[in-house]
């Protein structure tokens, strides 16, 4: 796409010069002309130039009172004023103001060359970009239903631990959250012998999105393929009264019942947690939903229980999510210790927890936390290492003896602890054997077009990854390490003095022969030929 460029100016030969200017071989079209600011305003609304040449002073409307009225119309418009000496200081406090430049009358064609080739570069990097952003954006809202079932499973099973980052993602898929409740939905097979099918979840989830819809202002929903579970969070406004909230939520639930053994003949087992106002609390709503949901159980198919219902025993259970089970292995298996400690007093941290709760608990993340590395079915390091799991297979006699909760917490950070630290002193062999692959790797392939992607790409990681191993464990930037190596290599051809500079600029990697005298020069402090004199 050309970039469209308009001449505002009052003499006719600044006109028929800029028209008669080349503007085709700079990718550009002259779009318009305009001989006073007021005409040229009108035609910036009807010709959307990206670039508009602009004389200071004209009749009617002065360049200045135009370029104002010009960059309400389109704020990123490029504006380069056209001025004489006269008019010198003005161009430079329009430049200050935010146009783009300005040229000296009469025209120097040199300079204009220059200039045009200039801001219309700086014109193609703002399209690009801003394609790029729409496009981004496009794709966003594409996948938007994903994005935002993605957002319900992370909340529902707590993943999201941060307040802010809550806040921000809630925004960012267009929720708005006041009050709202969980509701937990499993089923029965309805045809004997048949199992489950992708069609029938996806109709039974579209169903009860469409009914639910109807009694609350908004719902949420995702099907949980580990717990074989759809979940439905109905939201409610603030000024909405908790017992309206949950009498909707019912009737709801009764409908999706008829509505879904009537026609993909399921029969469900229907969980509601008490009405909430607190988004960050939600996997606490979802816990209470999956209790009533599991209770059904007892009740047979086809049955609503709210979590309200249940007795005071119920209500005493605690569980650790496999989201908070996850990030914890995480940090232990990288060797993050104190991280983990911390993660592991947040878990035990309840108000009135009761003793056999915790170890309950503590006895379920430590054989979660021992099956962690055989549940990995990929080839890789946390399959290969061999860990030392005594202390934690002591562990579960001394939980099980233990009288306080403050004794479970303390042996779990220490336990965990030395298993961070096995994981850590691990860990920091595997990135000491990368950083010296990638420093061999430089070392072979020097002189070849070689950049920071396609070294990541090579060993298959983020350019940010290698850029922080390479900082932490070479104290050295790519860039630097990648020039250091073509030195060295220039600087033993010089000694050996076989080779002419240029040679050997081409064969440590440098096409641009002025950039590798100043390469040189910055690294050892004279130029190639002074260090051969040397």
């Amino acid at each position: 796409m050309s970039i469209r460029v308009m001449v505002v100016d009052d003499e006719y030969m600044i006109l028929d010069g800029m028209s008669s200017f080349p503007w085709e071989s700079y990718g550009c079209e002259l779009v318009a002309t305009a001989q006073n600011g007021q005409e040229g305003l009108e035609k910036v609304g009807e010709f959307q130039p990206d670039l508009v040449f602009s004389d200071i002073e004209m009749p009617r409307m002065n360049g200045l009172e135009f370029s104002a009225e010009a960059r309400k119309l389109n704020d990123k418009l490029k504006i380069i004023f056209l001025t004489g000496y006269d008019n010198f200081e003005f161009a430079q406090e329009a430049v200050r103001l935010g146009a783009s430049d300005y040229l000296l009358k009469p025209m120097n064609f040199v300079k204009l060359d220059q200039l045009v080739k200039k801001i219309c570069g700086e014109i193609r990097e703002e399209k690009k970009e801003s394609k790029y952003y729409k496009d981004l954006q496009k794709t966003f809202e594409k996948e938007l239903p994903y994005i935002r079932s993605k957002f319900v499973n992370d909340v529902v099973h707590g993943r999201i631990r941060n307040r802010y980052d809550l806040e921000y993602q809630t925004n960012a898929v267009g929720i708005h959250i006041e009050k709202y409740i969980c509701i937990a939905i499993t089923r029965e097979n309805a045809h004997s012998g048949r199992e489950d099918s992708w069609p029938e979840q996806y109709a039974f989830l579209n169903i009860g999105e469409e009914i639910f819809g109807e009694y609350c202002r908004e719902v949420l929903c995702e099907y949980d393929d580990m717990n074989l579970q759809f979940n439905f969070i109905p939201l409610f406004g603030k000024e909405d009264g908790e017992k309206y909230c949950m009498e909707q939520a019912i009737a709801a639930s009764e409908k999706l019942k008829q509505v879904a053994e009537e026609m993909i003949r399921y029969k469900i087992c229907i969980g509601l947690s008490g009405v909430a106002t607190d988004v960050y609390g939600m996997n606490e709503k979802y816990i209470e939903a999956c209790q009533a949901c599991s209770q059904s159980v007892y009740l047979g198919d086809n049955t609503i229980v709210q979590y309200e219902d249940l007795d005071g025993v119920i209500r005493q259970n605690y569980e650790i999510t496999e989201g908070q089970k996850q990030r914890l292995f995480m940090k232990i298996y990288s060797g993050q210790t104190n991280e983990a400690n911390k993660d592991i007093e947040e878990m035990f941290s309840g108000q009135n927890m009761e003793l056999n709760d915790c170890k309950y608990m503590a006895l379920d993340l430590l054989v979660a936390c021992m099956k962690y590395p055989f549940m990995c079915r990929i080839k890789c390091k946390i399959q290969e290492e061999e860990y030392d799991f005594s202390f934690l297979q002591d562990g579960i006699k001394v939980i099980s003896n233990a009288s306080a909760v403050d004794e479970i917490v303390q042996y779990l950070s220490k336990g965990f602890g030395l298993l961070a630290v096995q994981n850590n002193k691990n860990a920091e062999d595997r990135y000491q054997n990368i950083v010296g692959n990638i420093t061999s790797y430089l070392q072979e392939h020097y002189s070849e077009d070689i950049t920071l992607d396609s070294v990541a790409e090579q060993f298959h990681m983020s350019r940010t990854y290698v850029s922080r191993l390479l900082k932490r464990y070479a104290n050295q930037s790519f860039l630097k390490m990648l020039i250091d190596i073509r030195m060295e290599v220039a600087r033993k051809m010089i000694m050996e003095d076989k080779l002419k500079m240029y040679e050997i600029a081409e064969k440590v990697g440098y096409n641009d022969f002025s950039y590798f005298i100043q390469a040189f020069k910055k690294k050892y402090g004279v130029t190639p030929n002074d260090y051969r004199k040397m």
